[in-house]
């Protein structure tokens, strides 16, 4: 009974109240009296103790009594030409606007708009906004800029019952979500998402990464903050050479070729609560790669869906090195970057909840740049990539990495041989690092099929 009441007083002190022949006053109030009259010749019986009732248990408080009991208005939300008298505030740094799919096309275009009603309803936290989103169907959370609307110039209001208002918000002041691609099945998400796409995950990742930050559909917050400053302080520089501490061969290492990528990797084995590292097929001469492009390598889906690249950047002598160096063999170097937040799947859709990985990013040697260059040298290209998978595995087993993962690294745009690749890491856990790792897993995209894939189950198989 109190939500059908609550509905019809919405709707007459809102936006109809010629509907049961009552009026409002200049600042939206009427005459409590006159309302339950004109309400019970209409059909709607409403005891003072009701509407009492309904007034004090609305979730958002959207009624106000006055202090006497004798008058009641809406808080806002009006349709009509009220003025409820409200005073210009400061709004806090962020505020949120819950809405629904549909809706998101019209507003990356035009914003916010206050439509029949007299302002844009904004709310303080997200659990609000998703209240509001849900009305019209799964909802979906935008968050406002409203401090820097506020010094453009931008007027904020909030109602009695909390409510933040104002005329409007232009698009430039919205975090819009990012538009994905649906789901897919696993190990082929990345490619069903296009180019521009992943130029906006790309750009809200790096955006979450400065806020410290991200919003779920749901519309609950999620910090990844204090784990994003951890990983980089944390992030340093290796060079072959330099001693590193050998873990003890007492664990009985499980070795498996899966067909997921890198990341569905990480997502399956950070619940164990394990150390879980990866490999991060690295350029060596531009961190992240070329993800800020669109572009799609395992690096870039790395760098989308982490606060991976913030990382790097703390080590820029590591990319200056080799962009100046005379070789597309690169240098025997590498960036050990701890615990670092990944907060996204690979088509870009958030995570129920960040997860852990540390990233060893190390470049494999560009046999297909040797090529172009005509200075490929089949016995030096191997001897450069087996001594640094060697170097990736001392790093691992030095900072106490307990499931590791690998894949073809250097098997895709650098030209080099997967089969070669396999062995590479095949000898080294058959030797000097066997069972140092609790568990390594090969993930491999491709599949039973393809060329990488089949490579690396032969050789573990």
């Amino acid at each position: 009974m109190s939500k059908h009441i609550s509905k019809f007083l919405s709707l007459v002190l809102r936006h109809e109240p010629e509907r049961i022949g009552i009026s409002l006053d200049e600042s939206g109030w009427t005459d409590v009296p006159a309302l339950l009259a004109a309400a019970a010749a209409h059909g709607v019986s409403i005891t003072r103790a009701q509407l009492a009732e309904v007034v004090a248990g609305s979730d958002k408080q959207r009624f106000a009594l006055s202090p006497d009991g004798e008058r009641i208005r809406a808080n806002q939300g009006h349709s009509v030409d009220v003025d409820l008298k409200l005073e210009a505030v400061a709004p806090p740094a962020t505020l949120y606007h819950g809405t629904v799919d549909k809706f998101i096309p019209s507003i990356r275009s035009a914003g916010l708009i206050k439509g029949a009603r007299h302002h844009v309803h904004l709310s303080a936290e997200t659990l609000t906004a998703s209240k509001v989103g849900e009305r019209r169907g799964k909802p979906v959370i935008l968050r406002v800029r409203a401090e820097a609307m506020a010094a453009a110039g931008h007027v904020f209001f909030r109602s009695a019952n909390g409510v933040w208002l104002t005329d409007a918000v232009p698009p430039e002041f919205l975090e819009l979500p990012t538009v994905v691609a649906p789901v897919v099945p696993p190990g082929d998400r990345r490619n069903n998402v296009s180019r521009g796409a992943k130029v906006g995950i790309a750009k809200a990742t790096l955006e979450v990464c400065e806020r410290g930050d991200y919003v779920k559909p749901n519309g609950e917050c999620v910090s990844i903050a204090a784990a994003l400053e951890a990983a980089r302080a944390g992030t340093e520089p290796h060079e072959l050479g330099t001693a590193l501490r050998p873990l003890p061969a007492t664990k009985q290492t499980a070795i498996s070729v899966t067909h997921e990528s890198t990341i569905e990797a990480i997502v399956r084995l950070a619940p164990t609560g394990a150390h879980v590292a990866c490999l991060n097929f690295a350029s060596a001469k531009n961190p992240g790669g070329g993800f800020l492009g669109g572009a799609q390598a395992q690096e870039e889906s790395l760098a989308r869906s982490s606060g991976l690249y913030p990382c790097l950047l703390t080590q820029r002598g590591h990319y200056e090195r080799n962009r100046d160096g005379s070789t597309p063999i690169y240098f025997d170097t590498a960036i050990w970057s701890p615990h670092v937040p990944f907060f996204r799947d690979d088509d870009g859709s958030w995570l129920v909840a960040p997860v852990l990985a540390s990233v060893i990013t190390c470049a494999a040697p560009n046999a297909s740049a040797l090529r172009q260059q005509q200075r490929f040298d089949a016995a030096v290209v191997e001897a450069a990539l087996r001594k640094r998978a060697a170097f990736v595995l001392a790093i691992a087993a030095h900072r106490g990495v307990e499931r590791l993962i690998l894949g073809a690294w250097g098997a895709g745009v650098f030209g080099n041989d997967p089969a070669m690749v396999a062995d590479a890491f095949g000898k080294l856990l058959e030797g000097d690092y066997k069972n140092v790792f609790v568990e390594v897993v090969f993930a491999v995209m491709g599949g039973p099929g393809g060329n990488n894939f089949d490579a690396f189950a032969t050789r573990f198989t």
